[in-house]
């Protein structure tokens, strides 16, 4: 059986993406990572045949996928050396805000694991990326997706769970940052799009984006309730 450090690139990013969806989802599909890594579903079943034989995940087609234990060391390995990464090139070399996910996406798999804990050391030892995406996945979070609320909720955004370089510009032109304060006004008749107010804005927003922000609800928060994430299927 393969271990961490010894597997190719595009076997972490497999790894780092199954262990993603799997916080987020209660069963990951292929349609989940064909999403994801912007490939056909095909090219991504004959990978997952691969790494069920190299033990790193269990998978049975229409099933879903699940990681076995070393494959959950090497997702949450290179999900911690992303975060990293994007927060050097971020918080010390100035590199935008939507740039930085590409950026890390090619260094991730480059760097050792003496350089990663020198640079969170340097960087000291940051718990989230700069989207608000937490470089330790296991440590229990109370977040949901903003598109759960209803009118007058209020809450803080605590990460934004699409790092395309389109949607982290889109969401930061409305305001739609990490710790940044939100409230439901109302959503519009027919299921229509959630109308928020952001430092005094209005905006009207589709699922599709408020499925890909997450936030904590305050209203949760006081009344002690919610302390897991709620998963919502994709």
């Amino acid at each position: 059986m393969d271990r961490p450090g010894h597997v190719s690139a595009n076997i972490e990013k497999y790894l780092e993406w199954i262990y993603r969806l799997s916080k987020e989802n209660e069963r990951v599909t292929t349609t989940h990572l064909a999403r994801e890594l912007r490939i056909s579903p095909a090219s991504v079943t004959g990978m997952l045949k691969r790494l069920a034989e190299r033990g790193f995940i269990a998978y049975k087609p229409y099933h879903g996928i699940t990681l076995t234990s070393s494959g959950r060391e090497v997702g949450a390995a290179i999900i911690r050396r992303h975060g990293l990464i994007e927060r050097l090139l971020t918080d010390v070399l100035g590199i935008p805000w939507h740039r930085a996910d590409e950026e890390a996406s090619r260094l991730e798999h480059a760097i050792t694991p003496e350089v990663e804990e020198r640079l969170a050391a340097f960087l000291g030892y940051p718990e989230t990326c700069p989207h608000g995406q937490p470089l330790d996945w296991e440590k229990t979070a109370s977040s949901v997706r903003l598109s759960v609320l209803q009118g007058g909720d209020r809450a803080i955004i605590s990460r934004i769970g699409d790092e395309q370089a389109e949607f982290l510009e889109y969401v930061k032109d409305l305001g739609l940052l990490p710790e940044v304060r939100v409230e439901i006004v109302r959503r519009a008749p027919f299921n229509g799009p959630l109308i928020i107010r952001v430092n005094d804005r209005e905006h009207a927003i589709g699922d599709k984006v408020a499925d890909r922000i997450w936030v904590h609800r305050l209203d949760a928060e006081e009344n002690g309730s919610d302390s897991v994430d709620e998963v919502a299927a994709a």
